[in-house]
């Protein structure tokens, strides 16, 4: 069973709730119990938040390779290919580039389209300054349906935990207060036992 940033949350949730039903808990024991709680969620949401970030660094390179990927070569096809990706890695304006993009279309120089879409794309990861670059590589990729649907999917990724992103964020428990978390990780390492229906080890 996957675990996603939505079970851990509801699981804390749960847990949480048991806690603070409990009538033969101190304060203190349930301030314990809830920051051991807090804490082990915290964990296994960073464990998620890595495995999404992994999952999508993989889509991202699949859909990278699919889009500028060079057919196996060697020999005299291989140094071309180098070289085309020299030639378009010195181009430092985005007309510039789409001008020569159309030229290697037109004298049907494949390696240097390729690599000057690839080049551009790396240039469209660049804040505001990027936008751009786009441009070129919608060009390239509109000339194969198989392309336009790998820009499509590539465009629609997201990192994980990245900007606005909030999933893998938790609301911190009441009973933590104004603590530091730091003090939060003190608690939850008291030393204090908290049997019963409480996280592990409390």
């Amino acid at each position: 069973m996957t675990t996603t940033a939505d079970s851990i949350r509801a699981d804390l949730d749960r847990k949480l709730a048991s806690i603070r039903n409990r009538r033969d808990l101190t304060d203190h024991a349930k301030q314990v119990a809830v920051a051991r709680a807090y804490e082990d969620a915290q964990t296994r949401m960073e464990q998620a938040r890595q495995a999404d970030t992994e999952r999508f660094q993989r889509d991202r390179q699949r859909l990278e390779r699919q889009l500028f990927g060079a057919p196996d070569s060697i020999g005299s096809d291989a140094m071309s290919q180098r070289q085309a990706r020299e030639m378009a890695s010195q181009i430092g304006d985005p007309q510039a580039a789409a001008d020569a993009y159309r030229r290697a279309v037109r004298d049907g120089d494949k390696a240097y389209a390729r690599a000057i879409a690839s080049h551009a794309a790396d240039m469209a990861t660049i804040p505001l300054l990027g936008l751009a670059w786009k441009g070129v590589v919608e060009m390239y990729a509109q000339d194969s349906p198989a392309r336009a649907e790998a820009l499509a999917q590539l465009d629609q990724l997201r990192e994980p935990g990245m900007g606005t992103d909030f999933t893998y964020v938790l609301p911190t428990p009441s009973e933590m207060g104004r603590l530091s978390p730091g003090q939060v990780l003190a608690l939850a390492g008291d030393d204090l036992e908290v049997h019963g229906d409480a996280p592990s080890a409390a």
